[in-house]
């Protein structure tokens, strides 16, 4: 190894390099992004369609199947999920990964945009977005509150609160929402328009017509040229109220004389309240590439300011804000980071002395603030993924620096020079830590590559891991010898110390008798640790397996879900009672409430429900995170829920992670949706007899109730009716047809929207006033051509790749169950007779758990397989890298005991935790078997050649193993549900790893290694 001499030759050069990289990645610490959890960009992509007052089976019809078709025609679309129902569509489309995102989301825009005169004039919105947590999630809410004002002053202050409010650097988007539109009402008289011969259709083509703004071109007069200003559009109320509608021989009929035309708010579909007052909501959205922290102190700063500026009868409240949060989990897991630190520096001091420690511990602060440096560069920033990764990294990047080290006192207490310490030292160790740091980077490696909703919330941790080992390597082979040289004591015999002296008895005492043992009964030694390898599977069942844990934040979304066809009113009803149970909770910091809408959305995998009137949210806020005291207050909200009879009141945690429905989730997939119906009380049935499932929800169970207007088509036809005529007649009476829009003389945009003149809500009588006009302009009541009646209609249903079907859900009491309670729900459903052309799909949590995990068996034995091979290359042989796996199963028996004896489950991120384990443990397996190897071609047997490797590489294995555990155990011992599953699977991993490593690895060397074998290898 060349590179310890042209360091320490060339140590100007390499002072310079360490202090650039070290100062670019301190300006990048303090400027970087800082999230709490990563900016994902996946390539799932949302279409959703409002289109008011509109049954599924229509909307299936009008806007579901052009727009499915449209999508059809797209590549690399893997899934499309339509969830139908009254007045709304939702696609949920997931694309390939590794596809250009922003690319495929502009082909779905414009597949979408291109079929868009196919469409339904009435559609509400439609909107099409990709997921993208960071443009979606509001980092701030804002209330506006007031008692007496009217929404129209409430939007003109919240109008005037968005100009500053984007004016602050790193804001994104500021949206207004929870308020009514203003809209410009044409309330038609149609007893009127019957006796004036008028029909709806005549209203919409004068609005129409009298608005059109066509320039009047230019006009050139002797050297000058004069635009011509035609009569352009509507500017006023007045100007619209003189719209000539119809003309006979001898008057004129006005707008003014059918119809009222004034300035009013469409219905009311979303009520927004903060603590039981009227709001409008101000949210805050920030650039991907800015501080979260640094905006909102901004914003937070001009708050005083912002709330001088609006009247006095009115406040601005916040509902949320992500910040405190975020800087709350970063500053604990700086500290985990600071005490990790400490305890690693604690403890090589102890094993090698000051200056030793002083040597290896600066490659800490080095690697970690270079690292954070290309971090920035590549695009990442701070967040609990990747400072997590800086701590489990922590461990391991002193690890080639302390075999350095070792390796150099070792050879100075041999007497030589301290350049020749460090060059042959530094040598002599060099393929070893090269070889044990590429193992480690090719377990990291396949998860930054992992194609997958995880692998993209995941991606930093071995990203950063990844860079921080690659510098440690460096610093270990250029800086370190670099160090020792003019560091280390002059003197070849340095005075032993105490831990030289307990470490030597260590080993004469008890390793050394230990080893002998294990080389004489080698059977026995190999034998027990099978059993116990396979005893430890025996404890996975107890174990229990999960997904993503809960955030572990003082905050809940309730859910309140009525029937299908429940208006808004009584929806509302039910979020009152909610909010009298909140009101009595001391717990309870605030709450806003919505009614037939979702609470907008403030955490990146929890997306709210649009516009449906039978549903409302409730976002709670809690006084602290107290996990005792907020798993009490949950457990008594759900009894004082239950009690509120006709619907269904609901919670769950946030939870970290890709998003899903529910955890457990079977979707029914089939064409006729009477036979869907049966299937799916079938399934309820089973999903709640089933123990531990709650909150089981079946949009099929009940079927709501539509008025039907039936129109007799030979009548209509007789009496020379269009349908569609007919049909726009109806809905601009009872529920308002779009004619234009107009920008009125104050600049704002107004839609006209037409409807029947009516001083309270509609009802069933009304249609008695409809007139329908044929087309000789005779004016007909609806009711000669119509039957109107009550039926029994469908709530919802879904397409899952463009076929029919309806889902099943339920959440359930135990998280760590959900595999255990979904397989027991598809034993029940394999005894379900169903019919041909009718099958069920598991969804939900259980199928992101089978995917994900299998994803990631697949990435171990890709490690295991790229291991194998650098391993064969550096040993030239197929059976010393057998032996060095034997590390695997023995960490694999730690791990296990490890989450058994704590009580943590095997979730994601212990998954996580066991691959990260792999590249560790073999490491010291390893150095053992370089250095045996190297003692072989010295001359040595076999038994001396392990023994004394064993012996003399047990200072640096302990070592190594003890700082790796050190620097993890403040973030274990945390005991979030997120990291310390993580933790102790890699902390008990390498406890047992080590312990039979020195045991086990020394017995199979001894079997399967011949002195012949390596000398014709070298």
């Amino acid at each position: 190894m060349q590179l310890p001499e042209f360091s320490i030759k060339n140590y100007r050069f390499i002072l310079i390099l360490v202090v650039m990289a070290f100062v670019v990645g301190l300006f990048a610490l303090f400027t970087m992004p800082r999230t709490e959890d990563p900016d994902m960009a996946l390539p799932f992509y949302t279409i959703s369609v409002v289109y008011p007052g509109t049954s599924p089976e229509d909307m299936q019809e009008l806007v579901v199947k052009p727009i499915e078709d449209a999508l059809d025609e797209i590549d690399d679309l893997t899934e499309i999920l339509t969830t139908i129902e009254e007045g709304l569509a939702v696609f949920e489309v997931e694309a390939g990964f590794g596809i250009d995102r922003i690319r495929k989301l502009d082909e779905i825009t414009r597949e979408v945009n291109g079929i868009r005169n196919q469409l339904p004039d009435g559609i509400f919105s439609l909107d099409i977005e990709q997921f993208r947590p960071e443009a979606l999630t509001n980092i701030i809410q804002f209330a506006l509150v007031s008692e007496t004002a009217s929404y129209r002053e409430l939007n003109a202050t919240a109008e005037m609160l968005e100009h500053r409010l984007k004016r602050i650097d790193g804001v994104r988007n500021v949206d207004i929402e929870a308020n009514p539109e203003e809209e410009i009402r044409v309330a038609a008289d149609f007893q009127r328009m019957a006796a004036q011969n008028v029909s709806l259709d005549m209203i919409l083509h004068a609005l129409t017509d009298q608005n059109m703004n066509i320039p009047g071109g230019n006009l050139n007069i002797g050297s000058g040229t004069f635009g011509i200003q035609t009569s352009g559009s509507l500017k006023s109320l007045d100007e619209i109220r003189q719209i000539p509608v119809a003309s006979g021989a001898s008057h004129v009929v006005y707008l003014d004389d059918i119809a009222d035309v004034f300035y009013a708010h469409e219905d009311i579909r979303w009520i927004a309240r903060f603590m039981d007052q009227r709001t409008v909501y101000i949210n805050i959205k920030r650039e991907s590439s800015k501080n979260l922290i640094q905006i909102t102190n901004s914003i937070f700063g001009q708050l005083e300011e912002l709330q001088a500026a609006i009247p006095s009868d009115m406040s601005l409240e916040v509902v949320f804000e992500q910040a405190s949060a975020v800087e709350g989990r970063i500053n604990d897991f700086f500290l985990n980071l600071l005490q990790g630190i400490v305890l690693v520096a604690v403890i090589i001091f102890l094993f090698l002395g000051f200056r030793s420690a002083l040597i290896t511990g600066a490659v800490i602060p080095i690697a970690m603030i270079a690292g954070i440096g290309v971090l920035n560069f590549i695009g990442y920033g701070l967040q609990q993924i990747s400072i997590a990764a800086l701590v489990i990294a922590l461990g391991l990047l002193v690890d080639n620096g302390i075999v350095v080290v070792e390796n150099i006192v070792r050879f100075r207490k041999k007497g030589h020079t301290l350049i020749d310490a460090a060059v042959k030292g530094t040598s002599e160790v060099g393929y070893a830590i090269i070889s044990a740091t590429l193992t480690t980077v090719l377990v990291f490696a396949p998860l930054a590559m992992m194609q997958s909703g995880p692998g993209e919330f995941l991606r930093s941790l071995p990203v950063t891991v990844i860079i921080v080992l690659i510098l440690s390597l460096i610093l270990a082979l250029t800086f370190i010898p670099l160090l020792a040289t003019r560091l280390m004591s002059d003197s070849p015999e340095a005075k032993e110390s105490w831990v030289d002296r307990f470490i030597r008895h260590l080993i004469s005492r008890y390793y050394r008798p230990a080893l002998d043992i294990a080389l004489k009964y080698k059977g026995f030694v190999f034998s027990s640790a099978v059993i116990l390898f396979l005893g430890s599977l025996m404890l996975f069942p107890y174990i229990g397996v999960s997904f993503f844990p809960t955030a572990d934040k003082p905050v809940l979304l309730i859910e309140v879900d009525l029937p299908h066809g429940t208006n808004v009113e009584e929806t509302d009803r039910a979020v009152r009672f909610v909010e009298g149970v909140l009101d009595e909770t001391e717990f309870v910091k605030n709450y806003t409430s919505n009614i037939g809408h979702g609470n907008p959305q403030i955490y990146y995998n929890r997306f709210p429900e649009s516009f449906k009137s039978n549903h409302g949210q409730i976002l709670v806020n809690f006084e602290e995170w107290d996990q005792e005291r907020f798993y009490s207050t949950l457990r008594n909200f759900r009894e004082s829920f239950a009690r509120y009879p006709g619907a269904r009141i609901s919670f769950s945690e946030l939870t970290n992670g890709p998003p899903f429905y529910a955890p457990v989730e079977i979707r029914i997939l089939g064409e006729r949706l009477d036979i869907l119906k049966d299937l799916s009380l079938k399934v309820e049935d089973l999903i709640r007899n089933t123990g531990g499932t709650i909150d089981v929800n079946n949009p099929m169970a009940l079927n709501r109730t539509n008025i039907n207007v039936d129109i007799n088509r030979e009548k209509a036809s007789l009496a020379g009716l269009s349908i569609a005529s007919a049909d726009r007649t109806i809905r601009a009476a009872m529920s308002g047809f779009p004619a234009d829009k107009a920008i009125m003389s104050d600049g704002k945009e107004y839609p006209i929207m037409v409807r029947l003149a009516l001083d309270e809500q509609t009802a069933v009588s009304d249609f008695d006033k409809i007139y329908l006009t044929n087309q000789y302009g005779e004016q007909i009541p609806l009711n000669q051509v119509a039957d109107i009646r009550f039926g029994s209609a469908t709530n919802s249903f879904i397409h899952y790749n463009l076929q029919r079907g309806t889902t099943v859900s339920s959440n359930v009491t135990n998280q760590d169950r959900v595999a255990a309670i979904t397989e027991e729900i598809i034993a029940g459903l394999n005894e379900i007779d169903w019919p041909d052309g009718y099958s069920y799909y598991v969804a939900g949590e259980y199928a992101s758990q089978h995917e994900t995990f299998g994803d990631m068996t697949i990435l171990v034995f890709v490690a295991l397989f790229g291991i194998f091979a650098v391993l064969v290359l550096q040993f030239r042989s197929f059976l010393q890298p057998l032996i060095i796996f034997s590390a695997i199963p023995m960490a694999i028996t730690g791990s296990f005991l490890a989450l058994f004896i704590t009580g943590w489950s095997f979730s994601f991120f212990a998954f996580v935790g066991f691959v990260s384990l792999i590249g560790i443990v073999v490491n010291n397996s390893i150095i053992l078997v370089d250095y045996a190897n190297q003692l072989l071609r010295d001359g040595k047997s076999v038994l001396e050649s392990i023994t004394e490797a064993a012996e003399t590489r047990f200072t640096p294995i302990i070592l190594t193993t003890t700082t790796t555990i050190a620097g993890l155990l403040p973030l274990t011992l945390s005991g979030t549900s997120l990291w310390s599953p993580l933790g102790w699977t890699i902390i008990g991993g390498m406890i047992t790893s080590t312990a039979l490593t020195l045991l086990i690895v020394p017995v199979l060397f001894l079997w399967f290694t011949t002195e012949e074998r390596i000398v014709a290898g070298d």
